[in-house]
């Protein structure tokens, strides 16, 4: 195995196996994830202070997600990636979150359709080939190559095929993802997530 393997798998192994988990909020009195709404269009998964509020200090980070426009396509009802940045290792389960909040109010989570990073597309590769408690649907082109008679799975695979280079059905940015809120109800449990969309009881 060449160098340049050996450390791409390394990066891999930080990124994804060595992700952070619910429990490791606990370590700090101060840390919460929090979802709140960003504007009318958007909805902000971030590490928050007990109020709620973003936090400065590290750990730090959050994802912002929205429902894709026109432009974008129907995505098959999926909530769409559009801003993302997390300190190493704790970016995966902010995606966790993030995707689990998707499939509970939407038809689960995609990628941003315009611009994104290597390290998220590891991300995207990791679920895909690597996570049994996530479900992945393939979504159409916006030519509706592969479901002609149905067009509510349509969406840009731009970030998949990269501008025609690759196989766009066999990338993981093509597809949506699912998962049961097992994460959410662990930090439930645990004291430390604050949904400002919720309506108080």
């Amino acid at each position: 195995m060449s160098y340049k393997i050996l450390m791409e798998n390394w990066r891999k192994y930080l990124l994804v196996e060595a992700a952070m988990t619910a429990e490791n909020l606990m370590s700090n009195p101060d840390l919460y994830i929090s979802i709140s709404p960003s504007n009318e269009n958007s909805i902000n998964v971030w590490y928050a202070n007990a109020d709620g509020t973003i936090r400065n200090p590290r750990p730090s980070g959050y994802i912002e997600i929205m429902l894709p426009d026109q432009a974008v396509g129907p995505c098959d009802g999926s909530y769409m990636v559009v801003g993302s940045r997390a300190t190493d290792k704790w970016g995966p389960l902010l995606y966790d979150v993030a995707m689990e909040w998707a499939t509970l109010n939407g038809n689960g989570l995609i990628a941003d359709r315009d611009m994104i990073s290597q390290e998220a597309r590891t991300v995207w590769d990791y679920y895909l080939n690597s996570r049994s408690d996530v479900g992945n649907y393939q979504l159409d082109d916006l030519k509706n190559t592969l479901t002609p008679e149905i067009e509510i799975d349509n969406c840009d695979q731009y970030v998949a095929s990269v501008g025609g280079k690759y196989d766009w059905v066999k990338n993981a940015l093509s597809k949506r993802y699912t998962k049961q809120p097992v994460t959410i109800n662990k930090l439930k449990e645990l004291g430390r997530y604050i949904d400002k969309n919720e309506t108080p009881t």
